[in-house]
Parts: C-alpha cells; structure tokens; sequence
C-alpha cells in the first residue's frame, strides 16, 4: 500500500500533462504529416510540409523569416541582459531611496500588461502626425518618418527587449547582493576602481546567474510572437516576422493547419538544441574548468 501512495499523488498531475501536453504534442506530429485545413479535414501526405519548408521555391518567404528569428533573439537578449546588467551594478551602489527609486521605475514595463505594452509603443512610432515620435521630430523641425513600415523589426527588438529587462535586473540585483563585501573591500584596498572591481569581480562572479538567463530569455524570445503581432503584425510583407508568428499566421490565418504546425515542431527541435548547446556551453563548461 504504501509503495502505491506516492502514485496516487502523482495521478492528478500525470492526467494533466498527459491531457493538455502529451495527446495535443502528438495530435500536432500527427497534423504535420498532413494537409489539414480548418475544416480537420486533409490527406496524409508525409514529409511534404517539411520539404516545403526547406524549399526555396516552394516557400520563398522562410529564408527572411529564419534570418528575423535569429536578428530578433539574438539582439533582443543582447538588450535584455546588457541593459539588465548595466541598472543591476549601477543600483547596487547605491543606497537609501535612489536604489529602490530606480528599481521600481524600471519594474514598471513588467507590470503592463501585455496588450497595453504592444499599443504604447504602436501609439510611440505611429506614422501619423500624432505618433509620439513624429510629434517630437517636428518640434526639433525634422521630417517625420514612417517608423513601424522602415524599421519594424529594430522596433519589435525593442519593444520585447526592454519588458525582459525588470526581471534581469532583479536576478542580477540579487546575485550581486550575495557577492561577499570583504572581496570588493579587499580590491578597494588594494587600488582597484569602481570599473576594475565590476569587470573583473563582480561579472564573472554573476556567471551563473547570467547563463540561466541567458537560457531562459533564449528559449522566450525564441517562442514569443504577441508582441510583433500587436506592434507590426509581422510587417510590412514579412520584414518583422519570426518563426513562431509565421507558424501562427500560417495554422489560423491562412488555415494551413499541416504546414503551422510542421512550422511549430521545427521551432520546438530548435529551441531544444539552443538548450543543450548553451546548457553544455555556460554549466558543463564551467564545471569542467572547475574539475580542472
């Protein structure tokens, strides 16, 4: 009896994983396999979606969109965890009321919701005269520009990079906190500046911390579209278009079912080897070097 105890407690949780994760992963490989439409109905056809995805001329767009999947993640974790880092050591000096101040005015983003946050920066860029932008390059007597049609996938950067900033900071903030004051009092005594103490003490000593978030914001920006759709839409044509909003836009807009989701489990295989390469880069690495 009670070697079947631990089991019953397990049940609940096994029914929902097996429910909500495992029947609709392995309904989505079955879909992948065929031409479903919106109707559920289509033809087992195989491989033919991921041939089609792997062809140039079958579907020409995916080169662009690959190539704005990787500019899209890799500058919006260069943003997140550079800017992160920089309020993390900047705030962490000081004290009283300008450290939580600062805090709290960077936690902000974090606290919009998401639809709110995609609108604000729409209302920011808007092409029209009124868009916050175009009205501040009119009082300094410049041109207005339109930013969402000329830069769409540096504004998306932007947008999605600076809401993943409160939560670097806040772990890196922490971090910090737990960096003994006796090795940054012994550099000081030793002549170091504010610069030779951050670079050479603090930063490698957040490796780890920075490593998880590397991981986790890679994985993140890597399988967000909610942002590009409420800012750009994926546009104009599919210059802000990323992966998992392709893989979106092709199952419940163009009622592609078989086609979104062969898109949907190539994205999960590549989320899957960016975990394992930066898993065996930033942990096993290090601990090797440290074994050594």
């Amino acid at each position: 009896m009670k070697k079947v105890i631990p089991y019953v407690f397990l049940l609940p949780f096994l029914i929902v994983v097996t429910v909500f994760y495992l029947l609709p992963a392995v309904f989505n490989i079955y879909i992948s396999l065929t031409d479903m439409d919106s109707a559920l109905e289509g033809k087992f056809i195989g491989l033919e979606n991921f041939r089609i995805m792997f062809s140039m001329e079958a579907d020409p767009v995916m080169p662009q969109v690959v190539l704005n999947t990787v500019l899209f993640v890799a500058f919006s974790l260069i943003l997140t965890l550079g800017l992160g880092l920089l309020i993390a050591l900047l705030t962490h000096d000081m004290k009283g009321f300008w450290r939580n101040f600062f805090r709290v005015i960077w936690f902000i983003p974090r606290t919009t919701p998401p639809v709110v946050w995609g609108f604000l920066w729409v209302w920011t860029f808007d092409p029209s005269k009124y868009g916050l932008m175009n009205m501040l390059m009119r009082s300094l007597g410049l041109g207005t520009k339109s930013w969402l049609s000329q830069y769409p996938l540096l504004i998306v950067i932007l947008a999605n990079g600076i809401l993943g900033v409160p939560y670097a900071m806040t772990i890196l903030g922490a971090s910090l906190e737990t960096i003994p004051t006796s090795i940054i009092e012994a550099s000081q005594i030793d002549g170091a500046n504010w610069f030779q103490t951050t670079f050479y003490i603090k930063i490698p000593l957040l490796k780890w911390p920075l490593a998880f978030l590397t991981i986790w914001y890679s994985l993140s920006f890597l399988t967000s579209f909610q942002y590009i759709y409420i800012i750009t839409k994926g546009g104009p044509f599919y210059d802000s278009t990323t992966l998992a909003l392709y893989a979106y836009k092709k199952a419940f807009m163009h009622m592609d079912l078989g086609y979104g989701a062969a898109l949907s489990i190539i994205l999960i295989l590549i989320s899957l080897v960016t975990v394992i390469v930066l898993w065996k880069k930033f942990y096993l690495g290090a601990l090797s070097r440290e074994g050594a």
